[in-house]
């Protein structure tokens, strides 16, 4: 009898301590597969040669674009069109959630800045755009978002290629400016992921 009520006592005490079980002991889920990236080409005033790079985040949950010379002042603009290989583990498929720009405003009065994005996968029927503004005075770090209204995945076992065409406007006197890039985390485009298995 005794150690009948000693082995419900534990079960019952396992019961109880499952739930407050640090997050490392219980299952963790599993990892999202590796992605490779390699950037094809860019082209134009806002990535000239060597300063246009991309790369996945530590947990491959996402990727980004990063340009390192692509500011614009007042009354001026720049763009880009970049072509990157997205390759993924056999066995895996992915769609894209959103796709953000950060843009590091150095605005005065009187100015305002215009970013107009667009990114598609070449044979695919997934593309995302963007056409946004802000006015000055601002120096606020600016963040646009376009989330996808439906998941379209890449075909499995496929490697494809994306496009993404990027025009910053600066408008007002020329100390004004916009760059296309988050100072601080050094990102200028993020496509974040959604993975599954084929």
């Amino acid at each position: 009898m005794f150690r009948t009520k000693k082995k419900a006592a534990a079960i019952l005490a396992g019961a109880l301590l499952g739930p407050l079980l640090p997050a490392a002991a219980q299952a963790a889920p599993t990892p999202a597969p590796v992605i490779t990236l390699k950037v094809l080409g860019a082209f134009g005033s806002g990535c000239p040669a060597g300063t246009t790079s991309a790369q996945s985040t530590a947990d491959n949950t996402a990727f980004s674009l990063s340009y390192s010379a692509f500011r614009v002042y007042g009354n001026d603009y720049k763009n880009c069109k970049v072509s990157i290989r997205v390759s993924v583990p056999q066995g895996w498929t992915y769609a894209i959630t959103s796709v953000i720009n950060r843009v590091t405003p150095d605005l005065g009065a009187q100015s305002s800045a215009r970013l107009q994005m667009n990114s598609w996968f070449t044979g695919s029927p997934w593309n995302a755009s963007a056409d946004n503004s802000i006015s000055g005075p601002d120096t606020n770090l600016w963040t646009t978002t376009s989330a996808a209204h439906n998941l379209i995945y890449a075909p499995c076992n496929d490697s494809l290629d994306l496009n993404v065409n990027n025009t910053l406007r600066v408008k007002g006197k020329t100390s004004s400016s916009a760059e296309l890039i988050d100072t601080d985390s050094k990102a200028s485009t993020i496509f974040n992921l959604s993975w599954k298995q084929c």
